[in-house]
């Protein structure tokens, strides 16, 4: 199974940090995150990767809503994406 959250608060409080997927089961993984207006804010490829509610640049982005895209690979070498909303809390 593949657990993927719809909000997180990026405050350094050690709870809900971070954008993440948590799987044990996963080979290899292409995730990006879009603001509203379908502009790429930012991406990882590793298994372990997260976003942290900064832009690749690392500018904050404000509360709201984004969008996330994720490819992964499982270690069957089966091929899945999701699509859906992540909700940022400040």
């Amino acid at each position: 199974s593949i657990l993927v959250p719809n909000v997180f608060s990026p405050n350094n409080d050690g709870i809900n940090d971070v954008f993440t997927i948590k799987s044990s089961f996963i080979k290899s993984v292409h995730g990006q995150i879009f603001n509203r207006w379908g502009n790429l804010l930012f991406e990882w490829t590793h298994p372990k990767g997260y976003w942290d509610g900064r832009t690749s640049s690392g500018e904050l982005v404000p509360a709201g809503s984004y969008f996330y895209v994720i490819k992964y690979t499982t270690l069957k070498n089966e091929e899945f994406e999701l699509k859906g909303t992540i909700t940022l809390i400040r």
